[in-house]
C-alpha cells in the first residue's frame, strides 16, 4: 500500500523534515512523471521579444534530461548588424552541488556557430543588416523564414513526446491561416482545428502523419526545417487555390476535343 500525504502549513506548527520532503516530492517529481519520454526542448513560455538593442528572452520552463529548468524573470542579449547569420543559444549548465542546494547556471549566448553542444538550445537565429531594425511581428506565416532582419525561431526546439518540435506558436499561425484561406477538405479543417485547441506541443510523427496523409508520402526528414517547409507549401497550395481531396490531390481531368 502506498501513501500520498499532503503537507499542511499552519501558523504555530512545527515544521519538520517529512513535510519539507514531500513538498520535494510534489514540486520536483510530479513534473518528471508528468513529462515521462519527452525529448528535450522549451517547455512552455520562453517567448521572444526585441528592443532597439536587446532579444529578450522572457520568463519560461525549459526540459532538459528530464527535469524542468525554470527561467524566472527575462534575460536579455544585446546584439548588433553583421550581415551573417548569428544564432541566439541557451546555455544549461550540469548540475552544480552545494552544501543546501544541487543548481545549474543558465546563460545567453549571440553566436555564428549553429552546431549546438551540450546542454546548447537554440532560440532564434537572424541576419541583420546594418541601419535595420530586428523585428519578431511576422506579416504572415511565409515571413517567419525572412532571410534578413526578422527573428527566425523556427529552429527552437520545444519538448514534446518522443522529442523536439516546432513552436505552438508556429503551428497555431498556420492552423489561422489555412481556415482563414477557406475551401479547405475537411481532413485539412480538422487538423487545423485540434492544432487550435492543443494546449500541448504537437509533436513531430503527428505532424508529419498529416503530411504524408495529405499528400500520399512519406517525410524521412522531420526535423522543425523540414517540417515548415512541407506547411508553407501546403499553405501556399490552398491559398493558390489548389485543395486537396480527402488527404490527397485533387484528381486532374484532361478533356479532348475532336
Amino acid at each position: 500500500m502506498m501513501r500520498q500525504a499532503i503537507p499542511l502549513f499552519q501558523d504555530a506548527h512545527i515544521l519538520r523534515k517529512s513535510m519539507l520532503e514531500a513538498l520535494s516530492d510534489h514540486a520536483y517529481l510530479a513534473g518528471q512523471l508528468l513529462y515521462k519520454d519527452w525529448g528535450d526542448g522549451i517547455l512552455s513560455g520562453c517567448r521572444l521579444t526585441t528592443t532597439e538593442d536587446d532579444i529578450i528572452l522572457n520568463e519560461g520552463i525549459v526540459f532538459y534530461e528530464g527535469e524542468m529548468v525554470l527561467i524566472k524573470e527575462p534575460m536579455a542579449a544585446a546584439y548588433y548588424p553583421t550581415d551573417t547569420t548569428t544564432v541566439l543559444k541557451l546555455h544549461i549548465s550540469d548540475k552544480t552541488k552545494e552544501e543546501n542546494f544541487i543548481s545549474r547556471r543558465i546563460s545567453l549566448a549571440l553566436t555564428e556557430e549553429e552546431k549546438l553542444g551540450k546542454g546548447e538550445f537554440e532560440l532564434c537565429r537572424f541576419k541583420l543588416q546594418k541601419g535595420a531594425k530586428l523585428r519578431s511581428r511576422y506579416q504572415d506565416f511565409e515571413d517567419r523564414n525572412t532571410e534578413f532582419d526578422t527573428l527566425n525561431t523556427i529552429h527552437a526546439a520545444y519538448a514534446a513526446r518522443g522529442g523536439s518540435t516546432l513552436s505552438p506558436e508556429i503551428l497555431k499561425a498556420f492552423a489561422e491561416e489555412m481556415l482563414e484561406a477557406g475551401g479547405l477538405s475537411d481532413f485539412d479543417a480538422m487538423f487545423c482545428v485540434q492544432l487550435l485547441e492543443q494546449e500541448r506541443q504537437v509533436c513531430a510523427e503527428a505532424l508529419s502523419a498529416y503530411v504524408g496523409h495529405r499528400d500520399k508520402k512519406k517525410l524521412r526528414d522531420i526535423s522543425n526545417a523540414a517540417l515548415y517547409r512541407e506547411l508553407a507549401r501546403i499553405l501556399k497550395e490552398v491559398k493558390r487555390g489548389e485543395r486537396a481531396e480527402g488527404g490527397g490531390n485533387k484528381k486532374r481531368w484532361k478533356i479532348m476535343v475532336e
